[in-house]
């Protein structure tokens, strides 16, 4: 049985195929840029929005991409890590590397810089913790209460302990841990001081939080690109490589990374800036 196709219905095929197919192509392009607000390091609202060191890193990758449709997309970083873990056309720039994750993703040459971690502690509970405390002890003492960012690699050192003492509570956003550390719901936290204290800062509590150095991690560790581990992704983490190459080592690239740190940490970052941080594959 043979069956006959109007002409019409031909000629409308014939005008909508070529650009459905476009249409594909376009979103077949398309990077969804995963990012949620974590200043400085990630600024989503405020004065300062879009002026975090992974936006304006971000913004150098967009522009010398052009051949990409760039989405950003606001979502908690469990969502963004499930979305990349499923092979969803999602990157994130602000990864770090485990071996775990390179199992589920692909990973760029570094894109900036995290100093150590250190334990934060509010400034009236100081004299509680020791100088230089083990973080060790702190996640064995069952007096004490912490909490960690779910899916979040902190440093190998730092993973490690949290596995092996795993704290009880955890969160999707950094503001909440940082606001139950105000309210006294955890006695310390894991995290950053620059982003803590920034963040404390942004809640009305600047000065009340204090960094202190841990005896098991100083590890200067390096943020990433990290895309699906699909073909899709390799494409693009490739492309994203060629523009790091070309702009790391200029003076705005360089500024860039440096931003919102205090003197101190600059001088700290200037000096692994060539010989470590340009160099690592």
């Amino acid at each position: 049985m043979s069956c006959r196709v109007p002409r019409y219905l031909l000629s409308l095929l014939s005008l909508l195929i070529p650009s459905l197919l476009c249409n594909a192509a376009l979103a077949g392009d398309q990077i969804t840029w995963g990012k949620y607000n974590v200043p400085p390091y990630m600024i989503l609202e405020g004065t300062w929005a879009h002026q975090g060191i992974f936006d304006q890193a971000l913004d150098v990758l967009k522009a010398q991409l052009p051949q990409y449709e760039h989405v950003e997309l606001e979502a908690p970083f469990p969502r963004i890590y499930s979305e990349i873990k499923k092979g969803s056309h999602w990157c994130f720039n602000g990864a770090l590397k485990t071996p775990q994750r390179e199992s589920e993703g692909y990973f760029s040459l570094p894109s900036s810089i995290f100093l150590p971690l250190r334990i934060i502690v509010r400034r009236d509970r100081l004299a509680e913790f020791p100088q230089r405390p083990s973080l060790e002890v702190l996640l064995k003492d069952h007096r004490l209460i912490t909490s960690v960012m779910r899916d979040r690699s902190y440093s190998p050192t730092v993973d490690r302990l949290l596995k092996a003492y795993p704290p009880r509570e955890n969160y999707s956003e950094q503001v909440e841990a940082v606001g139950m550390l105000l309210a006294g719901r955890i006695d310390f936290m894991v995290e950053l001081p620059l982003l803590a204290q920034d963040q404390a800062r942004v809640m009305g509590h600047g000065g009340e939080l204090v960094a202190i150095p841990m005896q098991e991690a100083d590890e200067v560790v390096f943020n990433r690109v990290m895309c699906a581990k699909n073909e899709w992704g390799r494409q693009v983490v490739e492309a994203v490589d060629r523009v790091l190459l070309s702009n790391r080592g200029k003076p705005f690239y360089r500024r860039i990374v440096e931003k919102w740190h205090d003197p101190e940490s600059v001088n700290e970052i200037r000096g692994i800036y060539d010989k470590v941080f340009l160099k690592l594959p």
